[in-house]
């Protein structure tokens, strides 16, 4: 863990957030990625405190809150809309038992459905290309997917071996979906920085 997520967390904890950082960078990533005018920094800061900022002491406080999570993690995360920077989503070490792979299930669930909330900014629909809309319409695949295995009722006597087959199969599950919001990330960022008005389809 690098010295900003540090912050991210400890500033969470202190302000009595409900969300964790794997929820925090892919719900800005996705705001970042979003073609909605409204999206600003510090409209997603206050989203994670239900529309406002949390109650702070002083304007001390107030300028940690903005330097770690506008100009620190905000800004960190901007840099992915170059492709040569791609974004990443939570990384894990080794899994080998079924509790660390239904973490690693939730975890990656959590992610997608996060970039795809900051990603419409609360609209229902948003006019799209086609490929940036066939991008979202994996992940929504995958949210599915990731939720199954967090269902599937616990075997005790499940093997090591089978936990490892399975982390190994869920893995490139993540990975796709990694690919699909890079790809979305890119395209969106590409296609306003031209100014582009390609044909888009509702979704």
């Amino acid at each position: 863990m690098n010295a900003l997520h540090a912050d991210v967390r400890r500033l969470l904890k202190k302000y009595k957030c409900e969300y964790e950082l794997h929820q925090v960078r892919a719900q800005f990533m996705g705001a970042i990625a979003s073609p909605m005018d409204s999206v600003s920094p510090v409209e997603e800061i206050k989203n994670l405190w239900n529309g406002q900022m949390p109650p702070m002491k002083n304007i001390t406080a107030v300028n940690e809150l903005l330097q770690v999570f506008a100009m620190g993690l905000w800004n960190q995360l901007s840099a992915h809309s170059d492709p040569e920077h791609p974004f990443e989503l939570t990384a894990f070490s080794g899994i080998n038992t079924d509790v660390e792979l239904r973490r690693f299930a939730q975890v990656k669930r959590v992610e997608i459905e996060s970039f795809i909330a900051g990603f419409f900014q609360g609209e229902d629909k948003i006019k799209l290309p086609p490929e940036i809309g066939e991008s979202l319409d994996v992940l929504e695949d995958l949210v599915g997917m990731f939720a199954g295995v967090v269902a599937i009722p616990k075997k005790s006597h499940e093997s090591e071996a089978e936990i490892v087959r399975l982390m190994q199969e869920q893995k490139k599950v993540a990975d796709i979906a990694q690919k699909e919001i890079n790809t979305i990330i890119v395209s969106t960022a590409e296609a306003w920085r031209q100014g582009d008005t390609p044909p888009s389809t509702l979704h």
